[in-house]
């Protein structure tokens, strides 16, 4: 977790200072003149707080992605402008190990827990499994302050920001894929899988000219409360870059 930080940071630090010797037009040709940003983000998802060790991830495999519109209100004459709009987000976590999400009666036999499968012959017969995630997807909206380097560039120049965002669960889904006779296959099933039907977290982005650097963190569980498995109360958090389209 503490790399991960430091790795975020450093990389919003760097991209700050690069930003300073760019031009003040996109870099990435023209865009339309529209008032607001429509953002594509990518990045990777990691989870903190983590007391489950065969819900460890891989390194790579778990992949971000959101695309979204946020529109500015410049906050009379100064160089702050306040942002909100809406987004929607998909989350893929990779397991270290061949396990899976599925459903059990918790202890008390009073409802349904998430557990962590193996993934055996009842699943994939004789197949290798090559790879196994689960994904999360959320529709939310997102706010933040903004405070632009230039006040003449607003919406062009280098800025940095500082928000938060809620969000609802639209959908989950668990995937496997695997090798049998020589053959590639894949399962999917979906489902909510007791994700935490509401997340809210904080953020911190820096960017210039269509272009930006961001760190997300949760502030909720991954789960329901008292549903993920083994009780954990693993929160998520992503960091990555963001490009815009207008």
């Amino acid at each position: 977790m503490k790399k991960l930080l430091t790795l975020s940071l450093l990389l919003i630090s760097i991209l700050s200072l690069k930003a300073q010797n760019l031009e003040e037009k996109n870099t990435f040709g023209p865009r339309p003149d529209l008032r607001g940003d429509l953002t594509l983000s990518f990045g990777l998802s990691q989870l903190a707080h983590n007391d489950v060790e065969a819900l460890d991830l891989r390194t790579f495999g778990n992949n971000y992605f959101s695309i979204g519109y946020t529109y500015p209100i410049q906050l009379g004459k100064s160089n702050f402008t306040f942002n909100g709009g809406l987004s929607f987000s998909f989350a893929r976590y990779a397991f270290d190990s061949a396990l899976t999400l599925n459903y059990a009666q918790d202890a008390l036999g009073e409802g349904q827990v998430i557990v962590l499968d193996g993934i055996g012959e009842d699943i994939v017969g004789t197949g290798f499994v090559d790879k196994t995630k689960f994904q999360s997807n959320y529709v939310n909206i997102p706010v933040e302050f903004r405070y632009y380097i230039n006040k003449d560039k607003i919406g062009r120049g280098l800025f940095v920001a500082a928000g938060g965002s809620i969000g609802y669960l639209i959908g989950g889904k668990t995937k496997i894929k695997y090798t049998e006779e020589e053959e590639s296959k894949k399962l999917i099933r979906r489902d909510d899988f007791e994700l935490n039907q509401f997340r809210y977290g904080a953020h911190v982005r820096v960017g210039i000219a269509g272009f930006g650097a961001f760190f997300n963190y949760d502030l909720s569980e991954l789960f329901n409360p008292g549903k993920g498995p083994e009780n954990t109360t693993t929160i998520p958090y992503r960091f990555g870059i963001s490009f815009n389209l207008f």
